[in-house]
């Protein structure tokens, strides 16, 4: 028994270590390579709009921040935790990390797992969805969407064949109801934001 459990124990301390190595080199290759991407690429560039920085982090494991420079549309990254990200990704352990980093729907499995309570992230939602973006540029994890192209039996030019009205008549624009349109003014009269926008006396409801 004590046997098995020794081998349990080296397994998953083993398991653990590959996790943590895995995760430390996937997020060196993100790092360096959001660096790279900023200085030769002009659609990563021109997603760097503002200055915040970045953090991803595994409890007891690697970390990795990134320091996004909105003036000159730059990126730089560093090791380890950040003194006070704009943003945060923190997961309870480097396998869990690595996981869903490496998911092909990230974001539905690092929300997901939020709520199962083995991910916190800290800051706006939406600078996840961001940032995903930017390391697809890098890493291209998970399937792209689908080209897009024009739709079958796009209307582009006229067909007098075609079913629907074929004329729009416009009619000039009046200031106010015809006295005829007897139906019109008995529905105006319902109107209380037409009626006290322009002044005219309100009967209690």
């Amino acid at each position: 028994m004590m046997d098995m459990t020794s081998r349990v124990r080296r397994q998953r301390r083993a398991s653990d270590a590959a996790a943590t190595a895995g995760l430390r080199t996937l997020l060196w290759w993100l790092g360096h390579g959001l660096v790279l991407a900023s200085r030769f690429s002009a659609p990563v560039r021109s997603q760097i709009t503002r200055s915040l920085t970045v953090e991803i982090s595994a409890d007891g494991g690697p970390a990795r921040h990134w320091d996004f420079d909105g003036q000159r549309r730059r990126v730089s990254t560093s090791a380890g935790r950040a003194a006070a990200p704009d943003f945060a990704v923190r997961f309870t352990s480097s396998g869990h990390a690595l996981r869903d980093l490496t998911s092909s729907d990230a974001i539905d499995a690092i929300m997901r797992d939020r709520i199962h309570g083995s991910v916190r992230v800290e800051g706006n939602h939406l600078l996840l969805m961001w940032f995903r973006g930017l390391i697809r540029k890098v890493v291209p994890i998970g399937g792209a969407g689908p080209p897009r192209q024009a739709l079958p039996g796009a209307y582009v030019a006229h067909d007098p064949a075609a079913n629907g009205v074929e004329k729009i008549t416009i009619e000039p624009a009046v200031r106010q109801l015809d006295p005829q349109w007897t139906g019109a003014w008995n529905a105006r009269t319902k109107l209380w934001i037409v009626r006290g926008t322009n002044g005219e006396p309100l009967r209690e409801p």
